[in-house]
């Protein structure tokens, strides 16, 4: 991975310490000593996305963790994520998670909640994410097979892997597809069902000595779109490393969002298996 510039370091220390301020480019960019638009450049090269979309990112997920752990209204939650309009944010949610704020606070949703962050990761039981797998629907269209390999440090240990296809670069909401195994420094994967168009591939683990607790987590992306289609044989190496305090972060669940009633949840039903 490409060493983070210092003035891109420095933003997303800014962003996470900031998020709920109604932050711009300029004023990011001003505080690094640079231009906006080679601030963007930089930034973009170093990250895999833009300065804007990484501080949505880091804006929903504080969002996801106060929908899991907390009784404030959604009202009050866009107020605390840098968001002045709550028709703006719950459709921006919406679009990006598939499912609607309310929807999100489904004990279903904490179950199957895949998180990466530097304050806290976890990841679901390896036989309840098979579970929830092969309740997957299949997704209408044409389907290929991903085939690929994982590198996982030597001090991991036997771990947990979650290697899952994304629709976006920096993923909100489900896995198109994804696939689960147990593994050790080495090892190969094929991802089949996975329909066609740019993706993106990340895979997550999780020692299998630290899930008694909420350890280390380590995380490898094809950070750039793999493109899917008929014909085309799709090969990707992942190389994973701990994962970083400037690393994007992730909360996912793997329940598909078409299981999901609406309607009212009790936030004591899934506050023990959520985001810290």
């Amino acid at each position: 991975m490409e060493k983070m510039h210092n003035s891109v370091r420095q933003a997303v220390m800014s962003m996470h310490k900031r998020y709920s301020e109604p932050l711009t480019l300029k004023e990011i960019a001003a505080e690094v000593f640079v231009s906006p638009y080679h601030f963007s450049r930089v930034f973009a090269r170093s990250t895999g996305v833009t300065p804007g979309r990484y501080l949505t990112c880091v804006r929903l997920f504080a969002a996801k963790r106060l929908l899991l752990t907390t009784d404030l209204t959604v009202s009050d939650i866009v107020c605390s994520v840098g968001y002045n309009s709550v028709g703006t944010f719950t459709s921006r949610f919406t679009r990006a998670v598939g499912m609607s704020p309310t929807q999100y606070r489904d004990p279903k949703v904490a179950e199957l909640l895949v998180v990466a962050s530097h304050e806290y990761s976890c990841l679901p039981d390896a036989d309840e994410m098979r579970r929830a797998r092969s309740l997957k629907p299949h997704m209408p269209g044409p389907s290929h097979t991903i085939s690929g390999s994982l590198e996982i440090p030597e001090e991991a240990g036997p771990s947990d892997v979650l290697v899952a296809v994304y629709p976006e670069v920096v993923p909100q909401g489900s896995p198109v597809a994804y696939e689960v195994l147990s593994a050790r420094e080495h090892a190969e994967f094929t991802i089949a069902d996975v329909p066609m168009g740019p993706h993106t591939i990340i895979a997550t683990a999780v020692p299998k000595a630290d899930r008694a607790r909420a350890g280390r987590m380590f995380i490898g992306s094809s950070r750039r779109p793999v493109h899917i289609a008929r014909g085309l044989r799709t090969f990707v190496h992942l190389s994973m490393e701990q994962v970083q305090e400037t690393d994007a972060p992730l909360a996912v669940t793997l329940l598909n969002s078409n299981v999901v009633p609406q309607g009212k949840f009790s936030r004591a039903a899934c506050i023990r298996q959520t985001v810290a």
